[in-house]
């Protein structure tokens, strides 16, 4: 007996690994995940901020979260993985450095736009004793987060590169920065920027290094190529910069010039108009150094991608390049032109904030209801009526086989027009036109039954097939935690954190809480082409929970409070290479009273409003004592509550 409880268990550990190894190819979870996700055992999301190790059970995480009233929506930020992230950017770029022989260093720069979250700008800070990170602010906001983090008490001096738009106040606090530790470099990218920092430089006695943004007449690839080029936003044209030295080697201030910066976009998706964009702007790089002596960085801005559909190709949401051969490319040209010129090769710098931060946060929501495409319990009857258009939808059911549903389909679409218009003129009842909704969706489903056995599907039957879909509604906000799924069509991987030992049957879109019809993710990852739904698991008598991966550049900064959806409850967590984890930060999503005041709503105020409501109502005899005693506590109550609902 033991011997056969034994084989049992066997065959079922060797189902459950097929079914595992299975769930994992079809949401492409090792194209993207760059192997910091992976399914145990269980069937439930590891995450492994290394790469190796154990890892963390998130659904036991979650759990656990859950038991100590932290509810979803939970935003996990992993900070190890924002370790391994620069790690391996320095590994790259040191590798081509040595490759090429190139005589200088490397420097990551963090952009702070790309997520400007204290616990998160916290960890790259601590990042600083194995490797050195520079910061990119361009705004005052940005620029007084940084100073109120990085001063004296820092390892080494830091890089502070100040880019955006500039007024007196900002660069009077950037170059005064240099008294605390850090190192302005202030870049001009507007011409009236010139003469406003040389004047103050002068006023406050402050050693002024400054930059130029070029705008290059190369352009990027991917949604962001029009933030480059010649007409970009931001950035000076080369007249304008053999016009600016000109007029500081007048004021023999020529060797105030230290860096050469440009920008061609950010998720450059292909490496092709990267390495063209580098070469014209190594060429400006030595041509300045020829009459700026100091010039010692060249910035060759953001862009480095993130592989969200793991394609491995110039989509959108891909790259076609790795980080090594991005390296590569930007030591090799810029070197390569030194070397030719006889100058000293530059430190590089490069804006990495996407590729830094994107991989480290994962949102979990759970599935709080499904409304399906079919009645899973429906039967199909024959209709009561008499009615001619029913008899034959009936009909055309009962008839369907292989051989004639392209027939049937087309049919069917003529007679839901006629019975759509009888309806409007009042020859067809309520009961009828539901009647003839429940047969067309039994004979779609059976329609695309059959057509599974075809090796070639016209695009009737694929639009169908996007049509019949589950809506998988979830305690989450698209406009507020996922903008650019909304904005710009993003594609962020979506799969649940658990049962993937099991089989998901439902095909499904995903829709949040939101009443906006756009509040919808109807996009998915598939390397081959995006798909337009998942499948996910029926429901069961426990949590079902759903992990949106890839969300950590952005998408808390931009997010809105559409429905009044504020932030959601985020968690820092750290893992050690046996699994274990501990909590660094807890941060509480928005309340109700939180988000209302982000609209001018005052606490008192509102709860007077009520107080003034209920007295007029007692006295109009319209609520009880009792029923106001309970508007009142609910109210309160509700008032310091999680802005989404609590399951």
């Amino acid at each position: 007996m033991p011997n056969t409880l034994k084989k049992i268990q066997q065959s079922q550990d060797i189902l459950f690994e097929k079914i595992i190894k299975k769930n994992k190819e079809s949401y492409f979870l090792d194209t993207w995940s760059e192997e910091y996700f992976d399914v145990n055992k269980k069937g439930h999301i590891i995450v492994k901020p290394n790469k190796t190790g154990k890892g963390i059970d998130l659904y036991e995480l979650t759990n656990s979260l859950v038991k100590r009233g932290i509810q979803p929506p939970i935003l996990f930020r992993f900070d190890g993985i924002i370790r391994d992230r620069i790690k391996n950017i320095y590994e790259a770029f040191e590798n081509a450095i040595q490759e090429y022989d190139y005589q200088n260093s490397y420097e990551l720069a963090y952009p702070i736009k790309v997520n400007q979250q204290k616990h998160v700008v916290e960890v790259l800070k601590q990042s600083d004793g194995t490797h050195p990170l520079s910061l990119e602010v361009g705004s005052k906001p940005e620029l007084i987060a940084v100073l109120s983090f990085y001063h004296l008490d820092s390892k080494k001096e830091t890089l502070l590169l100040c880019n955006g738009y500039k007024d007196e106040k900002y660069i009077e606090l950037a170059l005064l920065s240099r008294k605390i530790g850090l190192r302005p470099i202030i870049i001009i990218e507007q011409y009236y920027e010139l003469d406003l920092v040389l004047k103050l430089a002068e006023k406050l006695n402050v050693d002024l290094e400054i930059g130029f943004r070029i705008k290059l007449h190369s352009r990027g690839s991917g949604k962001w190529a029009s933030s480059g080029g010649e007409h970009a936003k931001f950035g000076l044209n080369v007249h304008e910069i053999n016009q600016a030295i000109k007029h500081l080697t007048s004021l023999e201030k020529e060797n105030c010039v230290k860096l050469l910066h440009f920008h061609i976009g950010s998720q450059l998706t292909s490496i092709m108009p990267f390495k063209k964009a580098l070469r014209e702007a190594a060429r400006t790089y030595v041509e300045i150094a020829k009459l700026c002596p100091a010039m010692s960085f060249f910035d060759v801005g953001g862009g480095l991608a993130i592989d969200y559909d793991g394609s491995k190709t110039s989509q959108d949401c891909s790259m076609n390049y790795t980080v090594d051969q991005y390296a590569r490319d930007v030591v090799y040209s810029i070197g390569s032109l030194c070397k030719e010129e006889n100058l000293k090769d530059p430190m590089i710098i490069s804006e990495s904030g996407r590729a830094i931060v994107a991989h480290h946060s994962i949102l979990v929501t759970e599935v709080i209801d499904i409304s399906y495409a079919l009645d899973k319990n429906s039967i199909l009857e024959p209709p009561d009526s008499e009615h001619e258009n029913l008899l034959e939808l009936y009909e055309i059911y009962n008839n369907l086989d292989e051989d004639n549903y392209m027939e049937a389909l087309h049919d069917c679409w003529d007679l839901k027009d006629d019975i759509i218009e009888r309806f409007t003129n009042g020859a067809l009842s309520l009961e009828d036109r539901a009647y003839a909704e429940k047969v067309i969706r039994h004979l779609m489903e059976k329609i695309l039954k059959l057509s599974k056995k075809l090796k070639f599907k016209s695009k009737e039957i694929e639009k169908l097939n996007d049509q019949l879909l589950d809506m998988y509604f979830c305690n989450f906000s698209i406009f507020q935690s996922l903008p650019d799924a909304w904005a710009i069509d993003q594609l962020f991987p979506v799969m649940p954190i658990h049962r993937l030992n099991t089989v998901p049957t439902r095909k499904s879109s995903i829709v949040d809480l939101t009443c906006d019809s756009d509040g919808t993710i109807k996009k998915f990852v598939n390397p081959k082409k995006i798909s337009k739904s998942i499948f996910l698991h029926e429901l069961d008598s426990k949590a079902y929970y759903l992990g949106i991966f890839l969300v950590g550049a952005y998408q808390e900064t931009l997010g809105g409070l559409h429905n009044l959806f504020g932030d959601t409850n985020a968690v820092h967590v750290e893992v050690d290479e046996f699994g274990y984890w501990e909590l660094k930060h807890q941060i509480e999503g928005d309340t109700i009273r939180e988000v209302l005041e982000y609209m001018q709503y005052k606490k008192g105020d509102i709860i007077q409003n009520l107080l003034n409501s209920i007295e007029k109502s007692l006295k109009n005899q319209t609520i009880t004592l009792e029923e106001s005693l309970m508007l009142k506590k609910n109210f309160k109550e509700v008032l310091e509550s999680y802005t989404y609902l609590v399951v």
